[in-house]
């Protein structure tokens, strides 16, 4: 292989440097390069020379030109191919990570959350790729790499590239495999056509060997492997693997049936069916509270959407609500009613009893239930006079919740609610108030002025920072401020990037420390491209992002680009006390919304699957309304300009929970990107 990589070096010493070898299958070699252009390390993979001279080069990079056009984070992408000295080769982003090859042959069977993890992942990137017409004909271990706690699949369109130049479709072609046996679809096997439903059989197979350790069929020859993959029933999985869950079982099994129109029809389905099972619920997947953005010029109606309690609640009001509608109950008898419930302390449900029989806590006849299970809010606006909607978190019977033009010592069951205000030419505001049991809660909240053209922003109060960094605060008051209510999204920072906020110097400093060493800006900001080569995060591909995360939050940004975005707005990112002031409020409580740990995922995104779109978790807003400050992404700080690190703060959907905290935070040089951190913008309070 040394003649061969001399070959290639020589033909790529342009554009490419070849590092090492990195690894070998049977019909690639793939190296460990540097991209000289746009200084980054990538993995080149160059076809064995005797299937490159079979297949030819025009036919073959037409097909991969079509694989290439796959976006999706779970697939990994096609960034470069071409024909070099006769050499085909094919480029891809160099995942830091392990395949999952690699992780099988080191553990064996996996556990039953990774499982399921892992192959949603794979489902999730097949099944984009099955939805614009492309099969990948190939899945396998080998070809799935793992990248942090998630999966990505690589050579997408490899295995179609070469069926099509060669139409040969069946397993070897100039002497060299072009499937593996072991994952091979009957029809495969059987050199039949095939179409997506080739790749959920071998998603089934993958899924089969994650549990069992092994993949259904062995054999002692490859002819004994293709002979059961197209006449042998394969053991459930249960057999080799007791604890698998029924559901999950289920899945593979049919998965994995013989005939294509017995297994599932669409990748879409199994996606579906791995994402129930991902859920905390057990297979339900959960419903988010998403409250009705505000924004500039849209109707002043604040309507919250319905999310589902727990299983048992949803059963005693279903059961009960039914009952209770078909009879007007009395005070008394809606007491006996509630009774259990309050002394259990089941909250909810007894919310759920009253809203449905349409009777308020103060109703005389309940004063014994309002005892145990009340508490009382006076809410204040500056200026006054406002409408509040109070919507309950989770919100279980209501539509759009309580609303009062005056919330003074209301009495209301203990718990969290969603406040929103609602006041001619103010911007409308939405937080989170926890009402305590037997206790009363008093919030005073500034309305912003639509003059201050705040956007999208919330004001926080003047004030002392709560929580771990308050000794570092100690005697000093932090001003009032504005920040924004969510982490800045992708199609934000797309407007950035359009009106060339990489080419205007104004924005960026005339020396940038990347890996420790200082880079003048037209140096520096060659390397701040993404998959393509193009100026943007590192996690787009073509200049843009994919087409439904919009409204995600951008990622794969330095410390420099979330400056010069800031810059470029006329604002800053957060200082530390900011940041935490505006996340905790004036209570010291380990997250945003309080203390509850039991509605963990539906507050905050630490789902270690991918980001959610930044008006999705209503429920978890801070005290002053900002979104997303446990979880989704980490957010860059402000730091001492001379510092050779920068803090990035709050936890992703990386991240264990325990990681919004203060002892967590991390810092980074300011050329550092992940998927995993991003940024929102704060700015002084105009003169009032």
């Amino acid at each position: 292989m040394t003649d061969l990589r001399d070959r290639l070096a020589a033909a790529l010493a342009d554009r490419y440097r070849i590092e090492r070898e990195v690894g070998a299958g049977g019909m690639a070699t793939v190296y460990l390069a540097q991209d000289l252009k746009h200084n980054r390390n990538v993995a080149l993979k160059v076809l064995r020379p005797e299937l490159a001279a079979a297949l030819g080069g025009e036919r073959f990079l037409r097909e991969i030109d079509i694989a290439a056009q796959i976006e999706h984070p779970h697939v990994l992408t096609l960034i470069d191919s071409g024909d070099a000295d006769g050499l085909l080769y094919y480029v891809m982003p160099f995942v830091k990570g392990e395949s999952l090859r690699d992780r099988i042959s080191r553990e064996g069977k996996l556990p039953i959350g990774d499982t399921i993890r892992l192959l949603r992942d794979v489902a999730d990137g097949l099944a984009e790729a099955h939805r614009q017409g492309l099969v990948h004909r190939d899945v396998k271990p080998d070809n799935v790499m793992i990248s942090g706690k998630h999966a990505v699949v690589t050579d997408f369109g490899i295995a179609k590239a070469v069926t099509s130049a060669t139409g040969v479709q069946g397993l070897t072609t100039a002497g060299v495999s072009l499937g593996t046996p072991s994952y091979m679809s009957p029809e495969q096997a059987a050199a039949e056509p095939v179409d997506h439903r080739t790749d959920i059989y071998a998603l089934g197979v993958m899924g089969y060997e994650l549990l069992a350790g092994h993949p259904p069929f062995v054999g002692p020859s490859t002819q004994a492997v293709l002979i059961a993959q197209m006449t042998a029933d394969p053991e459930p999985v249960t057999e080799h693997r007791p604890d698998t869950p029924p559901a999950l079982a289920q899945l593979i099994m049919k998965c994995l049936a013989k005939k294509p129109d017995h297994r599932w029809q669409t990748m879409d389905e199994v996606l579906q069916q791995l994402e129930a099972m991902a859920t905390p619920s057990g297979g339900v997947p959960s419903l988010r509270i998403k409250a009705q953005p505000f924004f500039k010029g849209s109707p002043r109606r604040f309507p919250v959407r319905r999310a589902l309690i727990a299983a048992p609640i949803i059963l005693v009001i279903g059961g009960f609500l039914v009952v209770q509608q078909r009879r007007a109950g009395t005070v008394r008898e809606l007491a006996a009613q509630l009774q259990p419930a309050a002394d259990s302390g089941r909250f909810d449900e007894v919310y759920a009893l009253l809203r449905a029989a349409d009777i308020p806590l103060s109703a005389r006849g309940l004063v014994s239930i309002a005892a145990v299970v009340g508490g009382r809010i006076t809410l204040e606006t500056d200026p006054p006079g406002a409408l509040i909607t109070l919507t309950r978190v989770p919100a279980t019977n209501d539509a759009n919740g309580i609303s009062l033009n005056t919330i003074r010592n209301h009495l209301a069951v203990a718990g969290d609610y969603i406040a929103q205000a609602q006041l001619a030419g103010y911007e409308g505001l939405s937080f989170i108030i926890h009402v305590p049991a037997g206790d009363t809660v008093t919030v005073r909240r500034t309305l912003v002025n639509e003059s201050w053209d705040a956007g999208d922003m919330v004001l926080v109060e003047a004030g002392f920072v709560m929580g771990p960094v308050a000794d570092d605060h100690a005697g000093r008051e932090t001003p009032a401020f504005l920040i924004d209510r969510h982490e800045v999204t992708n199609e934000a920072f797309m407007a950035f990037v359009g009106d060339g906020g990489y080419r205007d110097r104004a924005f960026w400093p005339d020396t940038l420390q990347l890996q420790g060493v200082s880079v003048p800006f037209e140096t520096a900001v060659e390397t701040f491209v993404d998959r393509t080569g193009l100026p943007g995060p590192r996690t787009w591909t073509g200049g843009t992002f994919s087409g439904d995360r919009a409204r995600h939050p951008v990622a794969g940004v330095t410390w420099y680009e979330a400056a010069a975005y800031a810059k470029w707005l006329g604002k800053q990112l957060p200082t530390l006390a900011q940041w935490w002031r505006a996340a905790l409020g004036d209570v010291d409580r380990p997250y945003p919304w309080g203390s509850d740990f039991a509605t963990l995922d539906e507050r905050a995104n630490f789902s270690m699957m991918a980001t959610t779109p930044v008006d999705q978790l209503a429920a978890g807003m801070s005290p002053y309304g900002a979104y997303d400050m446990a979880g989704n992404v980490r957010e860059w700080l402000a730091g001492d300009p001379g510092a050779g690190r920068y803090p990035a703060i709050g936890g992703s959907w990386q991240d264990p929970s325990y990681m919004f905290s203060t002892p967590n935070i991390e810092r980074f040089a300011p050329g550092f990107t992940s998927e995993a951190v991003g940024f929102r913008l704060a700015k002084p309070v105009p003169s009032r």
